[in-house]
């Protein structure tokens, strides 16, 4: 199965790994931190939720437009860096007030980085079995491709869990780093009274 694969099959298998474990981190706590953050509804929250989503989903159309003018490989790369600029952004602490334009800001890069990326790579791993010493194994290729994928995704809710626990100070943080958290961190979700350090 790994036999007599291009090396390139490996990059751009791990490339979505990577890709996929961010994203399906982010979204199993990004409903939570709407609401801690900004006090939001559960309706309010859904709708920015839904909406992100959309945008997810459509922007692939966009980079497809994009990148049978300008190229695979320079969009799967604008998309790298537009994600990677979104989620900075989207990590970055703020004031609520300027907090919520910059979240809003990151989603809409997140968004657009991904549909730059998402379809694009699917593109260049099948571009390379065009030749003819490798495209009997197209087939096993997008196997492995699609299971990387998978890869990314089964560890993305363990290491959201681990990410809410630890910065929560549920489960392993020591009293400084959980005291200055609570004191200094303008985005950490709000402990109850119970939970906090004193």
């Amino acid at each position: 199965m790994f036999e007599g694969q291009p090396k390139g099959l490996y990059a751009l298998a791990l490339a979505n790994t990577g890709e996929r474990f961010g994203y399906y981190t982010m979204l199993a706590i990004f409903t939570l931190f709407l609401q801690a953050k900004f006090g939001f509804t559960a309706a309010t929250t859904s709708t920015i939720f839904a909406s992100f989503l959309a945008g997810v989903y459509f922007m692939p159309l966009i980079g497809g437009i994009l990148a049978d003018k300008f190229g695979y490989g320079k969009m799967v790369t604008t998309g790298i860096i537009i994600m990677f600029a979104g989620y900075v952004l989207l990590a970055i602490p703020m004031a609520t007030n300027i907090g919520l334009y910059s979240m809003f800001g990151a989603l809409a890069l997140i968004a657009l980085g991904t549909g730059l990326f998402k379809g694009n790579l699917q593109v260049m791993v099948g571009n390379l079995y065009d030749a003819p010493e490798y495209s009997a194994k197209r087939d096993t290729a997008f196997s492995l491709f699609y299971m990387a994928i998978n890869i990314g995704a089964l560890f993305a809710p363990t290491a959201a869990t681990a990410m809410t626990n630890y910065v929560l100070g549920k489960a392993g943080f020591s009293y400084v780093p959980r005291y200055l958290l609570w004191h200094t961190s303008s985005w950490t979700v709000r402990l109850p009274p119970k939970a906090r350090p004193h």
